[in-house]
């Protein structure tokens, strides 16, 4: 009986370049598999083949791709893919377009000569590149706890300055973020994300030649560590009462007596009998800004409640 035949995979893979204007750019990776392998080279997407400015071969299972003269089209993301199976991708970042010997001079001679501050920062811009995004990051929707990237990937004129917001807030690497850009890739770290992070984050990327931002969103799900711990509290309470004792009167406002002033309101056990009406009243009154939270934890111990009830019934 004949062995299956082994699917090609890529043991070796092509790295992510950053070349000037003008200048040839090389990709290479290795294949490992049973023959015939079949190689194809795609551009965001898009298939390539030998001609106009591509040099494509394989040889000995390895696979080769050469951009002759890489121009500011050529930016993107390249995708190797073996007979329909295994790919890997990577990047290539174009550095600032250059100009003519011949141009600078005339505009050097014109700013020495004409002393126009006006003429030097169009040499600027016609030698610098603004930044723009090869790849946005994509959109996060996880579960409270969780540490989570997103990744994006820029290019420009170095050097180049990055920065992250959420909402219109800047963020600052720290215990609970870390934000870094290497060669081209910009990322935003955040450590044990909860649902109150969730929300719009921006990546902004600058040089001296302009800015360009782009935004993604991060639902987080699940409860956050202050809901939880209440409705934990709420479920050892039922443990060791038979029945629900209601704390305050339906639609009533609650009071606090001078001698309970210092004890912490949980803020379950005083909506249980409440009007759902005023669950967000109450809420708002003791601090409590994760409403959809609130409304989660309170179903589960309501849950809980019904399943506590049918057990003494039995």
């Amino acid at each position: 009986m004949p062995e299956p035949k082994q699917a090609p995979v890529f043991d070796i893979k092509p790295e992510s370049i950053d070349v000037p204007f003008g200048e040839s750019a090389d990709f290479e990776c290795h294949v490992t598999g049973a023959q015939p392998i079949h190689i194809t080279w795609s551009k965001d997407g898009q298939e390539i083949r030998t001609g106009r400015n591509y040099n494509i071969t394989f040889t000995d299972n390895t696979a080769h791709l050469r951009v002759l003269r890489v121009g500011k089209g050529d930016s993107g993301q390249y995708t190797c893919q073996a007979t329909g199976s295994d790919e890997c991708s990577t990047y290539l970042s174009v550095r600032g377009q250059k100009i003519s010997f011949l141009l600078c001079c005339v505009f050097l001679i014109t700013v020495i000569f004409k002393r126009s501050s006006n003429v030097l920062l169009c040499v600027l811009f016609v030698c610098l590149e603004p930044p723009s995004f090869v790849k946005k990051p994509e959109p996060l929707d996880v579960l409270s706890g969780e540490n989570i990237t997103f990744t994006s990937i820029v290019k420009g004129s170095p050097p180049l300055e990055v920065k992250w917001f959420r909402g219109s807030v800047e963020l600052v690497p720290g215990p609970r973020c870390n934000i870094t850009l290497q060669d081209s890739v910009a990322e935003l770290e955040l450590f044990d994300v909860q649902p109150l992070e969730s929300g719009d984050y921006t990546c902004q990327v600058s040089n001296e030649a302009g800015k360009s931002s782009c935004t993604t969103h991060l639902f987080v799900k699940g409860l956050s560590r202050l809901l939880l711990l209440m409705l934990l509290k709420m479920i050892s309470w039922l443990d060791v009462h038979e029945t629900l004792t209601p704390v305050i009167g339906l639609n009533s406002t609650p009071t606090k007596r001078k001698e309970e002033e210092d004890q912490p309101i949980d803020i379950l056990e005083l909506l249980k009998n409440v009007d759902p009406k005023e669950y967000e009243k109450y809420a708002r009154m003791y601090g409590i800004t994760d409403f959809r939270g609130l409304l989660q934890a309170f179903e589960l111990l309501k849950q809980t409640q019904a399943e506590e009830s049918h057990r003494l019934v039995r």
